[in-house]
């Protein structure tokens, strides 16, 4: 288990089983504990900032429910939900509302909350490292199949220039004496190469930038259409008449 000190933050308006609790994981486990007795109180703390939260279902301003509806709304931070015997059902029905684990408010159980503690932690740990990992995988995917995406789009630009180039070229040979008609046919050629040089252009921006634009698109369409734009435009100045 990670060796750094635990932030444990609990949600509990009885006085007498916060102490009990956090009594109980300081004596255990490496941590600083922190007690909040209502939501407003709640509302005053660095809830965001904790490595665990313990929260009681019933609290004088607000139940359990939403409490953990809150807490979902804003952070991942593991939450374990103390609950009465009466109330176990409900307790069960919260780990669908994102509650991390419950535990029933009891001597015996009081005696094994740091190990709960511990568990939903290293559980918590382990997700997000599968999710961090995850989110690399989809990111990588994502920047191969812009790059893809983009080498396609400059290629079809380059193509048509190369075809129009050498269909121009050939034209040129067929009547060499017509210097007004070579002198044209040349004019249109080197507007080509000028567009490829802009392709080339382009392709060493993108590359340069690709961290930044791979990660502010989310949608690969969207940059493509940016891209084939910012072309476009470069292109349609360059036909512009002088």
């Amino acid at each position: 288990m990670d060796k750094k000190k635990l932030k444990i933050l609990i949600i509990e308006d009885d006085e007498d089983h916060a102490f009990l609790e956090a009594d109980i994981l300081e004596d255990e486990l490496d941590c600083e504990v922190k007690v909040a007795v209502s939501k407003s109180d709640l509302e005053k703390t660095d809830y965001k900032s904790q490595d665990i939260i313990l929260l009681d279902f019933n609290l004088p301003d607000a139940t359990g429910s939403e409490i953990l509806t809150m807490l979902r709304n804003e952070t991942d931070v593991p939450v374990i939900v103390i609950t009465a015997q009466k109330e176990m059902q409900i307790a069960i029905n919260t780990l669908k509302e994102g509650a991390n684990d419950f535990l029933e408010k009891s001597p015996h159980n009081i005696a094994i909350l740091p190990k709960i503690v511990e568990k939903v932690y290293k559980n918590y740990l382990e997700q997000k490292t599968v999710k961090e990992k995850l989110h690399e995988k989809e990111m990588l995917h994502t920047r191969i199949e812009t790059l893809r995406q983009l080498l396609t789009t400059l290629a079809h630009y380059i193509n048509n220039s190369t075809t129009t180039i050498s269909g121009y070229a050939q034209l040129a040979t067929q009547n060499p004496e017509d210097i007004r008609r070579a002198v044209k046919l040349a004019q249109v050629s080197l507007k080509e190469t000028q567009k490829i040089t802009f392709v080339l252009q382009e392709l060493e921006s993108f590359v340069n930038n690709m961290e930044i634009k791979t990660t502010n698109y989310v949608d690969i369409p969207n940059a493509m259409f940016a891209i084939e734009e910012n072309l476009k435009k470069k292109m349609s100045e360059l036909e512009e008449p002088e």
